[in-house]
């Protein structure tokens, strides 16, 4: 069983059902069928079973596609965002041992195979692969069953109130494992998906509501993009999903003006291992760092202040219990709280600082509207503390520095404050961190 196949069981019951529209682009359940059958044809005299295929593609509905398509060939599909550079691409493909490379899209087909014996040990039972971050190195390929997320689709969707009334919008490139995760869960349920290419919250605004969507799907940064651009009193969202980043009160209540019928859900999870917990926000009760109780059948505990996981639900190739790298505790009610990742720790002299409570700190002053703390390298201290900030009500830089003198520890104070107009985000809608560092 794969994703292709899902897909066929469906269209035997709504084949003119929506599944996906992009911008103008409208695909039932058959058209898209129509679309993997007719792409993986003229691919079919290179691609051999379970061989991993990187795809390139700038369009949602022919990364949808492509995927599909190798799928139904029987090889591994993995999607990757379009607009990297030659040479990441060609260390991906090369430390990654893919068998071909793949370029699609509306006016372009172009398939190399790039390494005939490509191969993995982490490949047997794989249905689809998806690429790390790269944020230490070249991104490498995380290799899933059909299992690993199908198996979790009955309850990630009842939580999420998905079904087949499901009008989901999403933003991005399906890359973002996120995306193509919801896509898939919404498509099991026999719902629709639609999503645009425009980068413009105003515009998201509008198509969500012309096109009458019932959920949203997002990481907060976008979300927050959407109360502060766009219009009040979308009644007809009914659910907004958020995860990947933390959900402070002001995104709550911003989302609640403008969507006010809608139940907001935040979820935690990793690419390593799908949804782990979630929890419904309600007004008064937005504690930044709390990330709710475990989905059923997943176990997390705290051991030395790391988050271990237990899930039936995660990559090929790794054991249980797992840690991705987060920090935290369970509290006495059974939720996860949420103390950063390991990077997020700065350590100033021996003195240990959390990025994360330091965010929240500044995150709740006047005049403060985004803010992002990193450490950097400071050859007396070992590492030194940068803000970056995007301020308003007249605050300036000077006046920001002030706040800190009377608010914080003076070895919480960033010695380096860069105020920008706007914060920059990656191709997954989280915080390009990467691209602040260039501040520095």
């Amino acid at each position: 069983m794969n994703y292709y196949t899902l897909l066929k069981k469906h269209c035997v019951a709504v084949p003119d059902k929506l599944l996906i529209r992009c911008d103008d682009e409208v695909l039932t359940y058959g058209d898209m069928l129509a679309l993997a059958d007719e792409l993986a044809k003229g691919i079919n005299q290179w691609v051999q079973p379970t061989k991993p295929i990187l795809i390139i593609s700038e369009d949602p509905v022919y990364q949808a596609g492509s995927f599909l398509a190798v799928e139904k060939l029987g090889a591994i599909p993995v999607l990757m965002h379009n607009g990297c550079k030659n040479d990441i691409v060609e260390r991906i493909l090369s430390e990654n041992n893919f068998f071909g490379l793949w370029l699609i899209g509306k006016n372009h087909n172009n398939f190399r195979i790039w390494h005939s014996s490509g191969t993995d040990h982490q490949i047997e039972g794989a249905v689809m692969g998806a690429l790390t971050s790269g944020s230490t190195g070249t991104p490498k390929v995380m290799y899933r069953s059909f299992a690993s997320w199908a198996g979790f689709f009955t309850q990630q969707n009842d939580v999420f109130r998905i079904d087949g009334n499901c009008i989901m919008f999403i933003q991005g490139s399906m890359s973002f494992t996120g995306n193509l995760n919801i896509f898939m869960g919404v498509l099991a349920a026999g719902g629709s998906v639609i999503t645009c290419c425009k980068i413009s919250a105003r515009h998201w605004t509008g198509f969500i509501q012309k096109n009458n969507a019932t959920h949203i799907y997002m990481v907060p940064a976008k979300l927050q993009l959407l109360w502060r651009k766009g219009p009040n009193d979308n009644k007809a969202v009914k659910c907004i999903i958020a995860g990947s980043q933390l959900f402070d009160e002001e995104n709550w209540e911003g989302l609640v003006k403008t969507f006010p019928k809608a139940e907001i859900i935040l979820y935690y999870g990793s690419g390593e291992l799908s949804y782990i917990s979630y929890r419904h926000l309600t007004g008064g009760d937005i504690e930044y760092n709390n990330l709710g109780r475990p989905f059923e059948g997943i176990k997390v505990f705290s051991e030395d202040g790391n988050l271990f996981v237990d899930t039936p639900f995660h990559i090929n190739g790794i054991e249980m219990p797992y840690c991705c790298g987060d920090t935290g505790y369970v509290n006495h009610s059974g939720e996860i709280i949420f103390t950063g990742r390991k990077t997020d720790w700065i350590n100033k002299g021996g003195y240990k600082i959390s990025a994360i409570k330091l965010e929240q700190q500044i995150g709740k002053l006047d005049g403060v509207q985004d803010v992002v703390v990193l450490p950097y390298a400071d050859k007396h201290r070992g590492q030194e503390i940068a803000a970056f900030v995007v301020l308003k009500d007249g605050l300036t830089a000077g006046g920001l520095r002030r706040y800190f003198s009377t608010c914080l520890d003076e070895r919480e104070r960033p010695k380096k404050i860069v105020v920008l107009d706007n914060l920059p985000l990656n191709d997954r809608g989280k915080v390009d961190k990467e691209l602040l560092k260039e501040y520095i």
